[in-house]
């Protein structure tokens, strides 16, 4: 990955879909609360982001594809272009192991797969 392999934080090798997609409440401070530059561009900060990112476009690409069911192929193309959005983000920047990269991957398999693509035949 980008950020290399200099000691995986646990959090991060024990990522998954679930961790962040667990929903709580803000307070006021995490909102209104002053963050120093220097702690936003942390290599846990960013890995942070990029996780929550790729989550982001993984979630936009597993609505589409529920509301778009049996419906026109270029929908289905756009459902596939962001879950390789999610794939292509998290590839890049999180750590291999990341159980969020196998999980986004192994979806994007059973949903995308060349395998799952009908083969048109011409008959003159």
């Amino acid at each position: 990955n980008l950020f290399g392999y200099m000691q995986c934080s646990e959090w991060v090798a024990g990522l998954n879909i679930g961790n962040i997609m667990q929903v709580s409440p803000l307070t006021l401070q995490d909102v209104v609360g002053s963050y120093d530059v220097d702690v936003e561009i942390t290599r846990e900060t960013l890995l942070e982001k990029i996780a929550l990112l790729a989550v982001s476009y993984f979630c936009v690409s597993t609505e589409k594809r529920f509301l778009i069911q049996n419906l026109k192929p270029e929908a289905v193309k756009e459902s596939e272009f962001w879950h390789a959005k999610a794939l292509e983000i998290a590839c890049c920047f999180l750590p291999s192991e990341c159980p969020l990269i196998n999980h986004i991957f192994s979806n994007y398999q059973k949903h995308y797969s060349p395998l799952l693509q009908p083969i048109v035949t011409v008959i003159c």
